[in-house]
């Protein structure tokens, strides 16, 4: 005769299964809904902003000096966030948004890989004013301070969207560009100015201390950057877990406005019709 004893999981167990016993594949969908450790949801994704709240509130704060939510012009709705870059003024807007086990949230970082997902538009005009590169969004491992960032810009000298690998120490020092990812398949493009462009980024963490990690990056659903041996946090086991929506350029000449909205990060690929992990399983009575 074995004892039985009760712990508080089995009793919401047995509590739902008495609500639920002429409707077993609820209780069973329950069960793999509530308790399956397979594929655990990265703890804040899906992330969505699409600014129709007429602010900022969407995204965990930043500087915003010369950035608000216009109602002017959008991707999607009636709103996209607008920065403006001002001919002799360094320009650092940012926005950002803290996900999985990032300090400010300490929840459980992806599992496999992160999607991100906008739209983007240089306003007519727009001039990039000589600089290196010009940011548009980042994606952070924070381990708790920066340590490694997958970041897009706009390269002007050639025109390109170009993708770079950052590492910085663990006392916040800059540790060198690990690799650029320029656009690796077909012709490479860059952004269309005054009109919208819809960036997709996928990226997933290399085995610690192995070359295995991919980055790749679609440009207007066109893949463009493909790179399956990237090494993003090298050895550590840091995880992405911040994403930043960036406008910084150091140059002074830079003029005129850049905009964002319909953004999406997640644990799946926004354009799949799969269902998410651990959709409930229908069993016949």
């Amino acid at each position: 005769h074995h004892h039985f004893y009760r712990t508080p999981k089995l009793t919401t167990l047995m509590a739902i299964e008495k609500l639920f016993t002429k409707n077993s594949y609820i209780f069973l969908s329950l069960c793999i809904g509530l308790f399956s450790t397979s594929s655990q949801a990265t703890t804040g994704l899906p992330f969505n902003s699409d600014f129709e709240t007429d602010d900022l509130s969407e995204w965990n704060g930043g500087q915003d000096g010369s950035l608000s939510v216009t109602n002017q012009d959008a991707y999607t709705g009636s709103r996209s966030a607008r920065a403006v870059m001002t001919p002799g003024s360094t320009t650092d807007n940012y926005q950002d948004f803290y996900f999985g086990d990032h300090a400010a949230v300490g929840g459980t970082p992806p599992t496999s890989g992160i999607w991100l997902k906008f739209a983007f538009k240089f306003e007519s005009g727009f001039d990039f004013g000589g600089a290196r590169f010009h940011k548009i969004a980042i994606i952070n491992y924070e381990a708790p301070r920066r340590r490694f960032q997958i970041v897009l810009n706009v390269q002007p000298s050639s025109g390109n969207f170009y993708l770079e690998h950052l590492k910085w120490n663990a006392d916040g020092s800059f540790g060198g560009c690990c690799d650029g990812l320029p656009q690796n398949i077909g012709s490479a493009v860059g952004p269309r100015i005054g009109q919208w462009d819809v960036i997709k980024i996928y990226i997933q963490s290399n085995t610690p201390g192995q070359s295995d990690g991919i980055v790749r990056l679609w440009v207007n659903n066109s893949l463009k950057t493909e790179y399956t041996n990237v090494a993003i946090r090298q050895d550590t086991n840091f995880n992405p877990n911040k994403l930043i929506l960036s406008n910084y350029v150091t140059t002074t000449a830079a003029d005129g406005a850049q905009l964002w909205d319909s953004f999406y990060l997640g644990d799946t690929d926004p354009d799949s019709n799969n269902p998410a992990p651990n959709a409930p399983v229908l069993l016949p009575d």
